[in-house]
């Protein structure tokens, strides 16, 4: 895995135009809308996603694979760093765009903190320390080679050297099955609304 630097904007652009189009082109399950229940145009995954990968890189947290970029990995947590705040605030403006105003929004982070609250914030109350997936994407031309679980092996083994778990959600069974299938744990089955769900999953340090 490498950590990306010395991106162009254009090349951050690219980037989050790969990450958007793998979200918004997914195909949910039937229990799942997923994030398009509350981003419903392609243009507008782009703008979220987009804001969350500049706001990532800017602050170290990007990662791919390798330099074909088969897939990115955005990390945050216990020796990863996190997000400055100017750039955090960057990101939230963004979002709020994308989402269709604070209204939307305000009704979107109500919905992912539901039912007992995310299994970071769950973590930070039980004052955990953990390292973070917060975004893992195999490009489409890449898929089913093995990368998913390269990257995952990547975190796991930075995670065991640190002693701490590796946590995530995600807004999908299928993606939650897949996760478990390559050694993470159920956590969590959030219901946080009508055919949208967030599946708290971790991975303890062996």
């Amino acid at each position: 895995m490498i950590r990306m630097k010395n991106l162009s904007q254009e090349e951050i652009k690219v980037i989050s135009e790969k990450i958007a189009d793998a979200f918004y082109d997914y195909q949910y399950n039937a229990e799942d809308e997923g994030l398009i229940k509350y981003i419903h145009t392609r243009e507008d995954m782009f703008t979220y996603i987009r804001a969350i990968v500049l706001a990532s890189y800017r602050s170290g947290l990007l990662y791919t694979t390798s330099e074909r970029q088969e897939g990115y990995l955005i990390l945050s947590g216990e020796g990863c760093g996190s997000i400055g705040f100017a750039d955090g605030m960057k990101m939230i403006f963004a979002e709020k765009k994308a989402l269709g105003g604070y209204k939307n929004m305000k009704k979107f982070i109500q919905a992912c903190f539901s039912e007992g609250n995310t299994i970071e914030t769950r973590m930070r109350k039980a004052k955990r320390k953990f390292i973070r997936i917060e975004v893992l994407v195999v490009n489409k031309e890449y898929q089913k080679q093995g990368y998913m679980k390269k990257m995952l092996e990547y975190v796991y083994a930075m995670a065991d050297e640190k002693k701490v778990p590796v946590i995530l959600d995600t807004d999908d069974k299928d993606k939650c099955d897949r996760y478990v299938h390559l050694g993470m744990t159920i956590d969590r089955i959030r219901t946080c609304g009508e055919k949208f769900h967030m599946y708290d999953l971790i991975r303890e340090p062996e």
